[in-house]
């Protein structure tokens, strides 16, 4: 984090983009208007704040880069499709290496189910960490920031592990390939809610796919199982009135928004709707 403004930091970054014709100027901002008023850096004139131009080399290319030499010929970020859904993952973090894993399914319905099965040492082989309901109608959304270390410790190890979620993880992903927001989610009848331990998945961060091998028929003959992991932990401080919003968020991959202009755009949270 300290590194990233010595090397130029937000104002190098977005004199870069704008620069490039990769963000929109012609913006209304707290400092006043145009995008510009950020492309420059604070110092002190004589015990003054006064702003500056940024430089125009970074100071650490290891840390910030260009966009003439970017670290990547992407922005990071992969969509997945498949018979699982649709999801995103995060390769930036990734080695090349570990972006192809196809093994058999690890399923829970919390991050502490994950973690217990790690402590009693269920865990020493491949496999993909399934982690359903945990999206926005489930209980709604929360951060899983504890999956990573242990599953990153199992991929130190030597093992082939990825996580599927229908959850969020914003930037915890880290090295261990995330495939996150999978939509549509488990508390909507979405497949998740149908794969058993075992079912061999495939996350691969490279051609975009996720998938199981389970057929499509299988998939369909199965009653979805699970549900969201509501208890004690919900209880309290106010958190019964957001059940309300659960209820009507629409889902991942469009916002998790309570506010639709269009509900015949969300089928799935239609269904939920009038069921």
């Amino acid at each position: 984090m300290n590194h990233f403004p010595a090397a130029g930091g937000m104002g190098f970054r977005i004199a870069q983009l704008l620069q490039a014709g990769l963000l929109h100027a012609d913006v209304n901002t707290i400092l006043g208007h145009g995008l510009q008023r950020f492309a420059v850096e604070p110092w002190l004139d004589n015990g003054q704040l006064a702003w500056r131009a940024v430089p125009e080399q970074s100071a650490d290319d290891s840390v910030l880069r260009p966009v003439a030499s970017p670290f990547s010929a992407d922005g990071g970020l992969k969509r997945l499709r498949g018979n699982l859904g649709r999801a995103v993952v995060k390769t930036s973090a990734v080695k090349p290496e570990h972006r192809l894993v196809h093994a058999p399914a690890v399923v829970v319905e919390s991050q502490q189910a994950l973690s217990e099965l790690y402590k009693q040492g269920a865990l020493e082989r491949d496999f993909v960490a399934v982690v359903r309901f945990q999206g926005p109608q489930a209980n709604g959304m929360p951060e899983l920031h504890k999956l990573t270390p242990l599953l990153a410790n199992l991929q130190d190890r030597g093992q082939r592990v990825a996580i599927v979620t229908d959850g969020r993880m914003s930037g915890a992903s880290g090295k261990v390939p995330a495939a996150i927001h999978v939509t549509p989610e488990a508390a909507l009848g979405g497949p998740l809610a149908r794969i058993h331990d075992g079912d061999l998945i495939t996350v691969d961060a490279e051609r975009g796919i996720l998938s199981t091998a389970v057929s499509d028929a299988e998939l369909d003959r199965r009653p979805p199982v699970g549900r969201p992991p509501l208890g004690d932990e919900w209880t309290g401080t106010g958190r019964e009135l957001f059940s309300a919003f659960r209820a009507v968020v629409g889902t991942a991959d469009t916002g998790a928004s309570v506010f639709m202009d269009d509900p015949d755009h969300h089928p799935e949270v239609r269904r939920v709707q009038h069921a």
